[in-house]
Parts: C-alpha cells; sequence; structure tokens
C-alpha cells in the first residue's frame, strides 16, 4: 500500500469515527436533559447499572401491555400517554425495537456531569452480593436506564428510567421527549402501572 493511500484510509477513518461519536452524544443528550430534572446531586455517587435496560420496558410501559396489540380496558379507558398513541407508528415502533436482544452497554463518558459507578448484571438490587458490597458505603440508590428508541418518524424519543433505593422503594417510568428550537423538553412521563 502506497504512503498516499495510508493517509487517505487514515483520514477516511477519522472522519468515520468522529461522525459515529457525534451521533452517540446527540443520543444520549436527552437523557442528559432529563437527569438534570431529577435533581440528582452531581457530588454525590450513585450506581448505574452499565447494562442498559431492555427497550421492552419502555414500550411496556407506554402500551400499558406486553405485545404488540393495543388492548383498552374497558374498565380504565383512559389514554395515558395524553394522546401520544397512535396505532400505526406504535406497531412501527414495537416491530422495530421489541425484538432487540443485543446487550448494551452505558459508559462513563455518556453522562459526563454525574458521578456515577458502573455495575454489570441486571437485576442487582436483588443480588446479595451486590448489597453487601455497597453496605455501609453512603450509596444507596441505583439508576437504570434503557437506549433511547424514536417514535412517530423521529418526531419523539423516549426511554426507560427507573431510579430504586437499596430499601426496595422504587421509581420507574418511560420518558418521552422532543426537541423544540435546539432544545430537549420532556412531553410525558408515564409512571409504570405495575407498580402504581
Amino acid at each position: 500500500m502506497t504512503p498516499l493511500k495510508k493517509i487517505f484510509i487514515f483520514f477516511l477513518l477519522t472522519i468515520i469515527s468522529s461522525c459515529a461519536s457525534k451521533k452517540y452524544i446527540e443520543d444520549y443528550e436527552p437523557i442528559n436533559v432529563f437527569l438534570e430534572t431529577q435533581k440528582l446531586d452531581k457530588n454525590r455517587k450513585y450506581v448505574l447499572q452499565s447494562n442498559k435496560e431492555s427497550n421492552k420496558q419502555a414500550l411496556r410501559i407506554f402500551n400499558r401491555e406486553e405485545g404488540p396489540e393495543h388492548i383498552i380496558d374497558p374498565n380504565d379507558p383512559t389514554d395515558y400517554t395524553g394522546g401520544l398513541f397512535v396505532e400505526k407508528h406504535w406497531k412501527k415502533m414495537y416491530k422495530t425495537y421489541a425484538n432487540d436482544t443485543i446487550e448494551k452497554y452505558w459508559k462513563k463518558e455518556d453522562f459526563p456531569q454525574y458521578n456515577f459507578i458502573l455495575e454489570k448484571g441486571t437485576g442487582l438490587t436483588l443480588k446479595y452480593d451486590f448489597l453487601v458490597k455497597y453496605m455501609d458505603t453512603g450509596i444507596n440508590q441505583i439508576i437504570m436506564i434503557s437506549e433511547p428508541i424514536y417514535y412517530m418518524n423521529k418526531k419523539y424519543i423516549m426511554f426507560y428510567y427507573e431510579r430504586t433505593n437499596f430499601d426496595s422503594s422504587r421509581s420507574s417510568q418511560v420518558v418521552i421527549m422532543k426537541k423544540e428550537k435546539n432544545k430537549w423538553i420532556i412531553v410525558k412521563t408515564i409512571g409504570d402501572y405495575i407498580n402504581s
């Protein structure tokens, strides 16, 4: 390979890498904006489950049911999505994200303003070794977040967010956001019907 070809390949890889990292940062910007609203103490340590929570969690809460069908309970016909549920967009989103089983992980760089301690695994607060590790450390909360998913032709982005105390009290929800005038805003948060 000639030196000119090597230089060309180097520059091409640099451009591809910078485009990929820019997209990566932009994808997590709404989560960082949301975290600002959660009044997390930036000087305090929190455990962040490094395994991204399954997209199925966000889909389940948004639909108030598992699976692709939208079933309205005749005893409670309330639209918990505030009018955001549109069946054709729901089915498209479900088809795109429900069967994504690729393991994905958070990194410290995804949340640069927070002092998160990354812990691998799922269901951490139920694991004895995990609880013993953090006993008497002053760290008593774990945060779990899913990968953001797009809805309604990328008009909205949504993700699952859970904050659990080691004493098992928990708050989980799906967060729906959109970009207005170059700023991410929260459109709606829908609490987990299982925990309500």
